[in-house]
């Protein structure tokens, strides 16, 4: 049998380690950005899931009036989990389960949040196949179109946003993602909890990408933030959820994984995060074998690290880890390298 072939767990720690979101700006090329701060740090590319959303995109946009002029960013939303987040085959299925399915509709077909004080979500009546749509987090109570900018144009009345412009507000995002409810974990509580947002981070800097674009129809390109959004069915955009070292002392070798997210991982039932870790010597032999995994119940909290022990002191540790998402029909692999010893 491979060294590889088998893992035997062993017993893992956990570890709290203050403000290590921070340390991801600086080692991993992520750059949660602060607000007001994007245009002097480099763009990150569009995500890349290896896990596909089913159905992949809206459909029906060319009557959808944001569509006609926002088009470039309507089809980053239209591909989201935002864009299908009423007709998704995942949470459908799940609906069909449920004695009171009403529960969810709120925060996937929610009616402007900032029509109103942001509390809980009301669901709207009208055009629940657009999800999360346009209106759902950029309308106010008049009807006005609400940004970072508050740019005039002539198709609409538009309005700056408190929660948009910088220093920004991780509210919005909270409004639904504070939630437990179903699957769903509210990780938007951890972040709360952490203080992240004193930390100059927010929702926004991880998982809505700065982008070079432009933002209507003819007007010329400038940095914005993307809607198709990093999440963890992006293979890279996962990997940099965690640090990594190995560290020698005493005649043994520790493995440390640190959470660099801004709250727990994994943030969904029915996901888990399974990391194998081989010891290799100074050749390149493997001296042991070892396996930790991460679900809804052994999370890795936010702010903490796990050990991964080993009984012997190795030069380095060959890394693999394997994501088990629900739309997935197989396990992702979204880390696999060799970490030397420090």
């Amino acid at each position: 049998m491979s060294p590889r072939a088998a893992f035997p767990r062993s017993g893992a720690r956990i570890v709290l380690f203050p403000a290590l979101v921070p340390t991801l700006v600086l080692t991993s090329g992520l750059w949660p950005v602060r607000d007001g701060q994007e245009d002097a740090r480099p763009l990150l590319s569009t995500p890349a899931p290896a896990v596909a959303l089913r159905p992949s995109s809206v459909v029906g946009l060319e009557s959808y009036g944001c569509a006609s002029c926002h088009a470039e960013v309507t089809a980053e939303w239209a591909g989201s989990a935002h864009g299908v987040s009423w007709v998704d085959e995942q949470y459908r299925a799940a609906l069909a389960e449920k004695k009171r399915p009403e529960l969810c509709y709120d925060c996937h077909a929610p009616e402007p949040l900032l029509a109103g004080p942001l509390a809980r979500p009301e669901t709207r009546e009208e055009k629940r196949e657009l999800g999360i749509h346009c209106e759902s987090c950029h309308q106010d109570a008049g009807g006005a179109v609400l940004g970072p900018r508050g740019t005039a144009v002539d198709a609409h009345v538009s309005k700056n946003s408190e929660h948009m412009a910088a220093p920004g507000s991780n509210e919005l995002c909270s409004a639904c993602h504070a939630t437990n409810i179903g699957p769903v974990i509210g990780v938007a509580k951890d972040f709360a909890s952490a203080k992240m947002a004193e930390r100059g981070l927010s929702c926004v800097g991880c998982h809505m990408a700065p982008i070079a674009r432009s933002w209507a129809s003819g007007a010329p390109a400038r940095t914005g933030r993307s809607h198709a959004l990093q999440t963890p069915r992006d293979p890279a955009f996962l990997r940099l959820a965690f640090g990594r070292e190995l560290h020698t002392s005493g005649g043994k070798s520790t493995l440390v994984l640190k959470n660099q997210a801004g709250h727990r991982v994994p943030g969904l039932v029915g996901r888990k995060l399974t990391f194998r870790a081989e010891l290799l010597d100074a050749s390149g032999a493997a001296l042991e074998q070892r396996e930790l995994a991460l679900d809804e119940r052994t999370y890795l909290p936010v702010d903490g690290a796990r050990e991964i022990a080993f009984t012997h002191a190795g030069a380095s540790v060959h890394l693999v880890g394997v994501h088990a998402e629900p739309r997935a029909s197989a396990p992702v692999t979204f880390l696999d390298e060799t970490l030397p010893a420090k």
